[in-house]
């Protein structure tokens, strides 16, 4: 009779093979499931822990899935951010993570979790207005570059803003993540949030924003006044 912890062990060895199998493309350790949507990373996370720059002194938080100390997102899995010529990808994905304000506020600094695979190493922040339930209008953009290694814990990308934007309560707006123009072949990880929040969700594979749906969030956080 086996015992509880084979079981496991089988039932662990089963899941792996599996998600092997399933995996669309891979790069030492890094598999992705679901068509390319979900990115997991096969190998123990880096022990080694970047602390997260925490947001600006004085901000109130408008929006947050952030963690603390060294679980500020979940460092092993996550949404894809794809090029539309990424090796292996079956297509390119964008996200767009929803949130919405409880008050009148003005937007000063965004942070998110997204760290980097393969390709050109660089994503595309904005905050975009909503519209019908996908990402709207515009609203600021920022680009960054040199992002940490998928499987790495906790560094941010830290946007900020002189002139505030300002957002409305019970106003649903998108904080979104893409690929440049440039960055074809670009494969980042926008990383998990790390307790599992769900909310309001949308991507675009290459034929437009789907309508949102209400699905794990990845890690981010909206500040201001």
């Amino acid at each position: 009779m086996r015992t509880l912890h084979t079981v496991l062990i089988v039932c662990l060895g089963t899941f792996m093979l599996a998600a092997v199998a399933m995996g669309q493309a891979s790069k030492d350790g890094v598999i992705t499931i679901n068509g390319g949507r979900t990115t997991v990373y096969m190998k123990p996370p880096s022990p080694v822990v970047a602390p997260a720059q925490p947001p600006s002194a004085d901000l109130v938080t408008i929006y947050s899935n952030l963690g603390t100390g060294s679980n500020v997102y979940n460092a092993i899995a996550g949404s894809g951010v794809l090029g539309r010529q990424v090796p292996g990808q079956p297509r390119p994905e964008w996200l767009a993570n929803g949130f919405t304000p409880t008050a009148d506020h003005t937007v000063t600094e965004i942070q998110v979790g997204v760290t980097y695979v393969s390709g050109d190493n660089e994503m595309v922040l904005s905050l975009n207005e909503d519209n019908g339930g996908v990402p709207g209008k515009v609203l600021h953009t920022w680009h960054f570059a040199n992002l940490s290694a998928f499987g790495t814990c906790c560094t941010l990308q830290t946007a900020r803003l002189k002139t505030g934007i300002p957002v409305k309560k019970d106003t649903l707006y998108w904080v979104l993540v893409r690929t440049s123009r440039q960055g074809v072949d670009t494969w980042d990880v926008w990383n998990n949030n790390i307790s599992d929040f769900q909310g309001s969700f949308s991507n675009n594979t290459g034929q437009g924003w789907n309508q949102k749906s209400i699905q794990e969030l990845g890690a981010f956080g909206v500040f201001g006044q």
